[in-house]
């Protein structure tokens, strides 16, 4: 780990605390940390982790909270219309299947649910994270194990293809992170209920 690498955690983590209520599906949800600093922001917390073994440690030791092991890339997350809110921080760049995450987690969002996601722009990835890493500030490999990379163009094309909405883009740590807050549109009325 780089002498920064804790310092930038962290301030990804506080970039997507305004958003955080209700129900919420923290997607690569590592040590759990979101739940461990904002969990009484929430009614309830349901953590996705890629390893198995991870997943059982955090149930037992966030017992009353949901711990599944799922492959964010093949696996079906297996919910339904449930959260206000899912969390990808700093997880969307290591992801290939992109489509398949998005149709599992825009189908596991309530009507108006958002996707919070941090994540490295390209200026980011491709500049500022080398010369870090070379220097010792960010972990050296991580870089190498990023697949996609978005600015908000990009963001605002996923939007489209999956019926949501970019409600806030922003660039962070001296443009070097970005956070995307994608809306679920609200799907329309039955056209009886219309005035």
């Amino acid at each position: 780990m780089g002498i920064l690498s804790g310092r930038i955690r962290r301030q990804r983590m506080m970039m997507a605390a305004p958003y955080i209520r209700g129900a919420v599906l923290d997607l690569g949800c590592g040590e759990a940390a979101m739940l461990e600093l904002f969990g009484d922001r929430m009614e309830s917390y349901t953590g996705v982790e890629q390893a198995p073994g991870r997943a059982r440690k955090l149930a037992k030791r966030h017992p009353g909270h949901v711990f599944v092991h799922r492959d964010l890339d093949d696996d079906p997350l297996g919910f339904e219309a449930q959260f206000d809110v899912a969390l990808l921080i700093a997880v969307i760049e290591h992801v290939y299947n992109q489509k398949h995450l998005f149709r599992e987690v825009v189908h596991a969002l309530k009507p108006d649910g958002r996707i919070v996601i941090t994540t490295p722009t390209p200026f980011g990835n491709d500049v500022a994270h080398w010369i870090g890493a070379r220097l010792g500030l960010f972990s050296p490999g991580a870089a190498d194990d990023h697949v996609v990379i978005y600015n908000r163009r990009r963001f605002e094309i996923l939007a489209r293809d999956f019926g949501l909405e970019l409600e806030r883009y922003q660039r962070f740590q001296c443009g070097c992170n970005q956070l995307a807050v994608l809306r679920r549109k609200a799907p329309d009325p039955p056209r009886d209920a219309r005035p």
